[in-house]
């Protein structure tokens, strides 16, 4: 009660005040426009521009008034849309992940033109048309994520490039993946399938180029990248070998022997990578490299094909060759491979009796049809003509899959 008082009087001060300085000071305005004039009190302006500033207030307010609600209602549906755009978004991806590629492919196309990220949904849907085996309809959507977004090359060029692959377009995929690398040559995915393409290709050579990257950039784990990298070695070997062999040329032979000189130490160290490099040898007719090679081989690690091999070979002193055999046997007596390789080198030394036992011991502990036919031979040539024909029968018979009769 005492605040209303106190503002009335307040007001009324102030209202007396300026009714007093109103009459005592009126002033005048002279406003002139061309012929005419306009006369006034200061006062009177003061009044006719304090209505109008009130005027232009309340038009505002009206105006707001009027318009917020269309503004608000235009909000909430433009709001309402998007949250539908993206829920059919969210919708489409959980449904290509699950593999229902119709379903998948209609949600995230109607979903593409409002949505926060056409490009996602474009190349989705294309994945999901690729998986439908609609051609046409990949290359559309294609264009349009290409038409969706600036910067998408990469994304796009990676989709573009897997699908290749999956076709084995190899050709299609490695010119993609060529101008990615160009432009991102550090990239994983883009190194990954880039050796996938040169695999395809069977393009070894290229691929061994690679290996570097592939290794510095960590595309590979440890083991994955060893595995390649010994996979490129020996398919490099095995086509030199062949090269060599069609041409008959000693300068492909060197080739093939650069090759295993260049290679770096952990490489020659793989057994794999050993093993052909010897049978490639071997293939060439180059027995002396290859016996000592054996040795070596053997030596570290032991394997029943090289030892095969080793009673193949002819490393020129056969007599040494058989001595160094017979040492192995003191460490594996009951090894019919072994054995088997024993009695080879027996009949190049011309040790017929040696032979025939190191054969029969060979087949006692286990039957082999290169022992039979190795046996029915040596029965030939010492006149023995009736056992040669069994043991021929014997080894063809195990051939089959059967089981020879004794």
């Amino acid at each position: 009660m005492k605040k209303l008082l106190l503002w009335i009087v307040l007001v009324a001060s102030l209202g007396g005040l300026l009714a007093w300085k109103m009459s005592e000071t009126s002033g005048y305005v002279l406003i002139a426009l061309g012929n005419h004039t306009v006369e006034m009190s200061l006062w009177t302006l003061l009044l006719l521009l304090l209505l109008l500033w009130a005027l232009l207030r309340l038009l505002a307010y009206l105006f707001r008034v009027m318009v917020e609600p269309g503004k608000k209602l235009v909000k909430e549906s433009l709001s309402g849309r998007k949250t539908r755009n993206r829920n059919r978004t969210d919708r489409g991806l959980l449904q290509f992940i699950e593999g229902r590629w119709d379903q998948a492919q209609r949600n995230l196309t109607r979903a593409a033109k409002h949505a926060d990220m056409p490009l996602l949904n474009y190349l989705a849907a294309a994945n999901c048309a690729f998986e439908s085996g609609d051609q046409e309809e990949v290359n559309r959507l294609l264009v349009k994520a290409e038409e969706s977004a600036a910067g998408g090359e990469l994304a796009i060029g990676l989709v573009q490039a897997r699908m290749h692959l999956r076709d084995q377009h190899y050709e299609e995929a490695l010119a993609i993946l060529r101008r990615l690398h160009t432009s991102a040559p550090d990239h994983p995915l883009v190194l990954r399938m880039l050796a996938n393409a040169h695999r395809g290709l069977q393009d070894w050579q290229s691929l061994e180029k690679l290996l570097p990257d592939l290794r510095r950039f960590k595309v590979y784990d440890k083991l994955s990248l060893e595995q390649l990298s010994v996979d490129v070695y020996v398919a490099l070997m095995s086509d030199l070998a062949v090269r060599a062999k069609r041409s008959g040329s000693t300068e492909d032979t060197q080739k093939l022997v650069k090759l295993w000189q260049d290679l770096p130490k952990d490489a020659r160290s793989q057994k794999r990578v050993q093993d052909a490099y010897i049978q490639n040898l071997f293939k060439l007719g180059e027995a002396g490299q290859v016996e000592g090679l054996l040795r070596k081989a053997l030596k570290s690690s032991w394997d029943d094909e090289l030892v095969r091999l080793y009673g193949l070979v002819d490393g020129g002193d056969i007599k040494k060759q058989l001595l160094v055999a017979e040492g192995w046997l003191r460490e594996r007596p009951n090894d019919p491979v072994l054995m088997l390789a024993l009695g080879r080198l027996s009949m190049k030394n011309q040790l017929w009796g040696k032979a025939r036992d190191y054969f029969e011991s060979s087949l006692a502990f286990k039957v082999q049809p290169e022992a039979y036919a190795e046996l029915a031979q040596l029965m030939g040539q010492l006149g023995e003509h009736e056992k040669s024909a069994h043991y021929y029968q014997q080894g063809l018979t195990l051939s089959t899959g059967l089981t020879p009769v004794r």
